[in-house]
């Protein structure tokens, strides 16, 4: 029985609707969510979908998590990544559906003007119907390769945001160290220069308090600019003005001691990092993609239809049409070549990445023990053996055995010891960091409460509203403003944080004598062993 132009019409509307259900709007971006939910804590109320979120200013200080937080807000980057699963969402719309049928009109009139030829058609190519489950199948196993891709280049983001906020706070803490220091070394030479005004002092030993303020202040000044670049780089990934009115937390935890086993690390990251997920599925999708190839390398266009023809006496024919394309030049080899090289590319960089995501983890581990021993170090041996270097260099300077020059090399080499220290606990959070990205999830211990926090503070003496340095907090008794630069009248007991203070005292006395001490022998200095210093191993 043959069919009506109608009936074939109606057959391509129905195939042509059975491809025409949407994708759910939520589909690849609720599980992308669920996947970063896994490895890290999401924001409750974030949601990929949101567009146009009104900026707005935290009054809290922005600690780490909070940096985070505000990032997949704000951070245009997040919004990029998930831009390219709106293209892999496109794809498979595009792969659900058939292509669309094809209706001709054809109309013909003879030069005579005798009648008219008018020829009516639709047509629908078979190619596509015949392949569509394995288009619609190839298209999925993509957008859930791109939903591991973008979550992982989204925890990417996340790790980026934690290190820049350990460089922003460390940063600061070392610029308000600096300063500190750059303060109070600026009181210390107007007061040297009193001393000279009063001829207590020398010219020479006036010239290197004044450069020693103004090293200081350099110093200060480029710790400053670094800590502005520092804000500024964290600023742009939590997306936010660097002028705007926003502060980071003032202060760094505490490093914690490093327990991890390597293998157990590297055991964890080979089964969490979504990335090698999203490489492991690229190469099961190309060995689908390779079977589906040759399967049909074969099958070229093609096409069926229906055709109404009024003739121009006026008869009518009407019939079904096919056509199918012969595989006689081209049988698909480019096809197949293609597909083999796309595996053979995507089982490459799944061998590279599993060997990357060991070394980074292995590295990564190694890294943070060396980042703790180091900030250990400075913590429990070099700072303090700065601090007695700079008092058993003041008892010298104080029985005239060195020079102020002395001194004050040994006060900038203390000073430097504070940054390295600063520096050390910057750099583990940042190695701690790059660990818990390398290895895709959360560390055995992120849990684990902070121990109290290293602020400027707890290895500097506190400053008053002048600038003046008070190390009294340090041996518990009130220190000597003066001791850099007189001689004592007698041989009094030295105090060990005397070279610290650089303060100016409220009357100062620049017209006193400048005697030597009434005892031709210098008083021994106390012993290491019982000399007043921080506690640095119970403090951090």
């Amino acid at each position: 029985m043959a069919l009506s132009f109608r009936s074939v019409a109606s057959i391509a509307a129905a195939l042509a609707l059975a491809g025409c259900a949407s994708l759910p709007r939520d589909r690849g971006y609720s599980e992308s969510r669920e996947l970063i939910a896994n490895q890290r804590p999401v924001p409750p109320d974030w949601s990929p979908l949101r567009t146009n979120q009104e900026l707005q200013l935290p009054t809290a200080p922005i600690g780490a998590e909070d940096a985070v937080r505000l990032a997949f807000f704000n951070n245009p980057r997040l919004r990029e990544e998930y831009a390219r699963l709106g293209l892999g969402r496109a794809d498979l719309e595009d792969a659900r559906r058939l292509s669309n049928p094809s209706l001709g009109y054809l109309r013909l009139s003879p030069d005579s003007g005798a009648g008219t030829q008018i020829t009516r058609s639709l047509s629908l190519g078979l190619t596509d119907l015949l392949i569509l489950p394995a288009r619609k199948r190839l298209a999925e196993a993509e957008l859930e390769r791109l939903q591991m891709a973008v979550a992982s280049a989204v925890l990417d983001i996340a790790t980026d945001v934690e290190v820049a906020w350990y460089e922003a706070v460390g940063a600061q803490q070392i610029a308000a160290m600096r300063d500190v220091v750059a303060r109070a070394a600026e009181q210390s030479a107007e007061l040297a220069q009193r001393f000279f005004d009063a001829g207590n002092i020398n010219r020479l030993q006036l010239e290197q308090e004044r450069a020693a303020a103004t090293q200081a202040r350099i110093d200060g000044l480029a710790a400053g600019s670094d800590a502005l670049r520092a804000r500024h780089r964290l600023a742009g990934l939590i997306g936010l003005p660097t002028s705007a009115d926003w502060s980071t937390q003032s202060q760094l935890p505490a490093p914690r001691a490093v327990g991890y086993d390597a293998d157990t690390l590297v055991a964890s990251a080979l089964e969490t990092r979504l990335d090698l997920a999203a490489a492991r599925r690229a190469v099961t999708l190309r060995e689908d993609a390779l079977g589906v190839t040759r399967r049909w390398r074969w099958l070229g266009g093609i096409e069926v239809g229906y055709e109404h023809e009024r003739e121009f006496d006026g008869g009518r024919a009407t019939g079904p049409f096919a056509s199918v394309e012969l595989p006689i030049f081209n049988q698909g080899q480019g096809s197949v070549a293609r597909a083999e090289a796309e595996l053979q590319h995507a089982r490459a960089e799944l061998d590279a990445m599993l060997l990357t995501v060991q070394n980074d983890a292995r590295l990564g581990l190694d890294a943070l023990s060396v980042a703790y021993t180091i900030a250990e170090r400075h913590r429990a041996e070099l700072v303090p053996h700065r601090e007695a270097i700079v008092a058993r260099t003041q008892e010298q300077v104080n029985f005239m055995l060195v020079g102020v020059f002395e001194l004050l090399l040994a006060k900038q080499q203390e000073y430097d010891a504070y940054q390295a220290y600063l520096e050390a606990v910057r750099d583990y959070w940042v190695a701690r960091a790059g660990l818990r990205g390398a290895v895709g999830t959360r560390l055995p211990d992120d849990d684990v409460p902070a121990e109290p926090v290293i602020g400027v503070e707890a290895i500097l003496p506190a400053v008053d509203g002048s600038g003046a340095m008070d190390h009294s907090r340090h041996t518990g008794q009130a220190s000597d403003p003066h001791a850099g630069h007189r001689m004592p009248d007698s041989a009094p007991p030295p105090d060990p944080h005397a070279g610290h203070d650089m303060s100016v005292p409220t009357e100062p006395n620049p017209h006193r004598e400048h005697r030597k001490p009434t005892t031709t022998k210098p008083v021994e200095p106390a012993d290491d062993e019982a000399d007043s210093r921080h506690d640095h191993g119970d403090t951090p």
